[in-house]
């Protein structure tokens, strides 16, 4: 999740664009990882999202707080509560994947803007 600070660099002038491709790769890591997690038993997966939640929400903050300097993005929301909403796409049928994770994920961005 380092890539959030490469894309503010890249894309410092845009950061909604930065948001954006950091959502669209969290969408292919949640894919990769979704696998993973359904092989593992409950408590293993726990352990898993625990580990990775707190740099996941650190490289969405600092995208966010980018965003929100620049006037693009709201700031009534913070990183926890993007998270949350991310965390539906776990919900989400194998087979309704390619057709539904990253619609959804431009839904909670477009939600973001201003």
């Amino acid at each position: 999740m380092t890539a959030a600070s490469a894309l503010l660099a890249e894309h410092g002038h845009e950061p909604v664009e930065a948001l954006r491709l950091w959502l669209d790769r969290v969408v292919d890591y949640a894919e990769i990882k979704r696998g993973v997690l359904a092989a593992l038993e409950p408590a293993a997966w726990q352990d898993l999202v625990a580990h990775s939640h707190s740099p996941i929400e650190g490289a969405l903050g600092e995208l966010l707080d980018a965003g929100q300097a620049a006037g693009s993005l709201r700031t009534d929301v913070d990183a926890h509560s993007v998270l949350v909403l991310v965390a539906c796409l776990g919900r989400l049928d194998r087979d309704e994947w390619e057709s539904t994770a990253r619609p959804l994920m431009n839904v909670i961005l477009d939600g973001l803007r201003l």
